[in-house]
C-alpha cells in the first residue's frame, strides 16, 4: 500500500464484490459512513478540547470501526492512537491528528468514488 493511500484495497475489493457491483449500493455505504463522520467527529474534536478523556476513547472507538468498515486504514488507525490517548488520559498531540483526520475525511469521497468508477 503506498504511504499515503487512504483505502486498503483489498477491503474495497471485498465491498465491491459484496455490493456485486451496484453503485447505489456503495454509495449508501459511502453515504451513511461521512453521515457518521459529520455526526461524531465534531463531538471528538470538543471532547479532545475538553479533555473528556473517557469520551475522546468511545467516540475515537466508534470511528475507528466505521473507518475500518469502508476500508479507511490509516483513519482508522489514527482513531485507535486517540482512542488509546483517551484510555491512557494522555492527549498531547490530539490535535496534530485530528487535523490528519480532517484532512483524509476532505478526500474521501472524491477518492472512494473514483476508485469504484475504474471498476466499473
Amino acid at each position: 500500500m503506498p504511504e499515503n493511500a487512504l483505502f486498503n484495497e483489498d477491503k474495497l475489493t471485498e465491498l465491491h464484490q459484496i455490493a456485486n457491483g451496484n453503485m447505489d449500493f456503495l454509495n449508501k455505504i459511502a453515504t451513511t459512513y461521512i453521515q457518521q463522520f459529520e455526526a461524531k467527529y465534531p463531538e471528538l474534536k470538543a471532547a479532545a478540547e475538553l479533555k473528556d478523556y473517557e469520551r475522546v476513547e468511545q467516540l475515537a472507538h466508534l470511528l475507528k470501526g466505521a473507518s475500518y468498515s469502508v476500508g479507511l486504514e490509516q483513519t482508522a488507525l489514527l482513531f485507535h492512537d486517540l482512542e488509546v490517548a483517551g484510555e491512557n488520559a494522555h492527549l498531547d498531540g490530539a490535535d496534530e491528528t485530528l487535523a490528519t483526520i480532517e484532512s483524509h475525511s476532505k478526500r474521501f469521497l472524491a477518492e472512494w468514488t473514483n476508485h469504484f468508477e475504474q471498476l466499473t
